[in-house]
């Protein structure tokens, strides 16, 4: 099986659950070949402190995102989602989505095709991109 990179992501979910807009960027983001969702767990932190851990495919309600992962097994342990969570408030819940960058998929394979090698790849977190945003002048301001 050709894949690519594959980045995990945790994202809080508001009270109302996973909604429409959220689901549609996904989507969009599926379809459009960008991405493809090779794993997705929900985990729900409860008032006293316990974590409950779920694939999205066990948990009623979650169909349309269901529809949207092609799963491959063992890219998101238990252990992994407990580490990623941690942070989750009581009474919270999270989606751990692990993404494969598809639209790096055809440049990978064209170097190694050229005889060149992938040296290494790194993810900066978005908090971290935001604040160096936050930080750096912009350009057009100077």
């Amino acid at each position: 099986m050709d894949l690519g990179p594959v980045e995990i992501v945790t994202l809080t979910l508001p009270d109302a659950g996973l909604d429409t807009p959220v689901l549609g960027v996904l989507s969009s983001l599926v379809s459009g070949g960008t991405v493809r969702i090779v794993d997705a767990v929900l985990a729900r932190r409860d008032v006293g402190g316990g974590l409950e851990l779920a694939e999205v495919a066990d948990v009623d309600g979650l169909d349309e995102l269901v529809e949207l992962v092609d799963h491959i097994e063992g890219l998101l342990a238990d252990e992994d989602v407990a580490e990623l969570t941690a942070g989750l408030a009581p009474g919270r819940a999270a989606l751990v989505l692990a993404l494969e960058n598809t639209w790096v998929r055809p440049l990978l394979a064209a170097v190694r095709d050229s005889g060149g090698e992938v040296l290494g790849e790194v993810a900066v977190a978005d908090v971290v991109v935001q604040e160096i945003a936050r930080t750096v002048p912009d350009e057009e301001e100077n």
